[in-house]
């Protein structure tokens, strides 16, 4: 079987993903604001993310945003609530989770939201593309997009960037 792990992420223009708190309330000005995102799921098999993410999203109002993917939760927490039937809860390595996808899907998988997470899939090599969205606003603090990584640089591939409706930066890389 065959798997490409993608990332796909708002950030501020100052590199934040949220607000300390967690919130991304800065993201609300934008959200009319097509940026593919339709597209984009319409052609994930498989939701990864880890349970601060997990527990933010189902802090929205609504249902649960990915009910066509197989979701995994990574946690260690064994009394999470799982809000849907399409979720697990994943509680070992990254890389026996990469593993356990490529023996047993086939197609894309999105790494959700997070940096923690993220970055664990950028050190050990296992994200193949990474899609940002930087919005023209300032947080000034917050949660960053990239924390320190525990590698060498590396060198990304600009596949490419455009501008959106003149306000959203796209920028995509490979890995």
């Amino acid at each position: 079987m065959s798997i490409q792990i993608k990332g796909y992420i708002a950030t501020s223009a100052d590199g934040y993903i949220a607000a300390k708190d967690g919130s991304v309330d800065f993201l609300t000005p934008f959200q009319n604001i097509d940026c593919g995102y339709n597209d984009f799921i319409k052609d994930i098999d498989v939701v990864v993310m880890g349970r601060k993410t997990y527990e933010v999203i189902t802090s929205f109002d609504g249902e649960w945003p990915y009910p066509n993917q197989k979701g995994f939760i990574v946690s260690s927490d064994h009394n999470l609530e799982l809000v849907h039937p399409s979720l697990s809860r994943w509680s070992l390595e990254p890389s026996e989770l990469v593993s356990y996808l490529e023996e047993h899907f086939n197609g894309n998988v999105w790494v959700v939201g997070g940096t923690q997470l993220q970055n664990a899939f950028i050190e050990n090599n296992f994200l193949n593309s990474l899609e940002i969205y930087v919005m023209p606003i300032l947080l000034g603090d917050g949660i960053p997009l990239f924390p320190s990584f525990n590698t060498n640089p590396r060198q990304l591939k600009s596949i490419s960037a455009e501008t959106i409706q003149n306000q959203i930066i796209k920028k995509i890389y490979v890995f």
